[in-house]
């Protein structure tokens, strides 16, 4: 069994700056109300690219929302998310998960929060990163929330 939780060994600057996202992402998503989750959180995490079986991994994409294409493509983003919350049942299980923390970033936090450089989670092929040493990749965590833990915002 993977553990889920594990920090990568001795990261490269490439890993540590991938921790440091989703550290952000998941500090943003906690601004998001247990009840718009549906009462699972998801989170992200980082585990070595050699851990994973799964043929698709999550990677971070930075939108630059101080250019006219990182605009066009935050509305192409907002735009994938509708469609998703109208057809999701006809998406892969890392394709829900993937437009869930979209829209939770989209709906939690402004553009000012993130200074104008909006994360994105897409999903990538594992096969696109292998070969590379000590390659850190992210992957997700659900977490049901229930009793005293509950937050009904």
């Amino acid at each position: 069994m993977v553990n889920h939780y594990m920090k990568i060994p001795n990261p490269s600057a490439q890993n540590e700056q991938m921790e440091v996202s989703v550290k952000r992402v998941n500090t943003a998503l906690q601004e998001y109300s247990d009840k718009d989750w549906n009462y699972s959180r998801i989170s992200l995490v980082v585990r070595l690219l050699e851990d994973f079986d799964s043929p698709y991994i999550l990677r971070l994409e930075i939108l630059d929302l101080k250019t006219k294409q990182g605009r066009t493509d935050l509305k192409t983003l907002s735009d994938e998310v509708k469609w998703g919350d109208r057809h999701v049942s006809e998406l892969g299980m890392l394709e829900v998960v993937s437009l869930r923390i979209n829209k939770a970033l989209l709906d939690a936090t402004s553009d000012e929060h993130w200074q104008f450089k909006r994360p994105v989670v897409r999903i990538a092929k594992r096969e696109a990163l292998a070969g590379q040493q000590d390659t850190g990749a992210i992957w997700y965590q659900i977490t049901e929330v229930v009793g005293e833990d509950f937050d009904n915002r």
